[in-house]
């Protein structure tokens, strides 16, 4: 048997959907294992169990990417997903991460090129992807929005309260300000009779501006419905 044989061969394994399925459950299972090991059990037969398990997890996927490499041989690096895992893997898998599992944590984000063979959540990514130009514009609009009431609540208060007394920690206040408990409002107030005009103003503008971007997604995805509903 020559080696374009065993390769073909290798290739209907990595490509067969009950691999998938495995592998799949396999990063679920080293999931629930990274979990558990956040959770300080006073056992320590069955931490050492959950280490094992995700050092076994963490071989089966070296494993499987070493098959896949001799499977497509050099073609396997024209596959994004396939770096993207190969790239998770490395980092995963450095000594240093078995120390920080915040390092393997990062395993667990190849269960996105999985995404579609599930149609609910392809469709997920989908709006997702497609909201994102409508985000990017609402986030800057917002953002100079924020920046302008940043410098005006510096010049206000800024000279009885720190949290305004510079422009960072005063962007941080009113990011604050949003939340009903967030304290910092009615102290202002106390001082500034007149600022419930200033932090009024803040949340409405606010308000709108966060209301038009979830207005104007409803609306491209009715128009988008409707175009594909039109050529049918």
């Amino acid at each position: 048997m020559n080696i374009v044989d065993e390769r073909s061969k290798a290739r209907k394994v990595v490509e067969d959907t009950n691999f998938d399925y495995l592998i799949m459950f396999l990063i679920c299972m080293d999931a629930v294992v990274l979990g558990l090991l956040t959770v300080g059990f006073a056992d320590v037969n069955f931490v050492t169990t959950l280490f094992l398990l995700d050092r076994l997890c963490m071989a089966i996927f070296i494993v499987e990417m070493l098959i896949k490499m001799y499977a497509y041989g050099p073609r396997f690096f024209k596959s994004g997903w396939n770096v993207f895992d190969l790239v998770v893997i490395t980092v995963s898998s450095l000594p240093v991460a078995s120390c920080l599992i915040v390092l393997r944590t990062f395993r667990l984000f190849r269960l996105l090129r999985y995404v579609n063979r599930f149609k609910p959540m392809k469709n997920i990514i989908n709006i997702f992807l497609m909201i994102l130009p409508n985000f990017a514009a609402m986030a800057a609009v917002l953002g100079v929005f924020m920046y302008v009431f940043g410098i005006l609540a510096v010049s206000l208060f800024g000279d009885v309260f720190v949290e305004f007394a510079e422009l960072p920690s005063a962007l941080f206040a009113l990011v604050q300000a949003f939340s009903p408990d967030s304290g910092i409002i009615r102290p202002v107030m106390a001082v500034y009779p007149h600022a419930w005009i200033f932090f009024l103003s803040f949340s409405m503008i606010s308000f709108l501006i966060v209301t038009s971007f979830f207005l104007s997604v409803i609306s491209a995805m009715v128009h988008k419905e409707f175009k594909i509903a039109s050529n049918l």
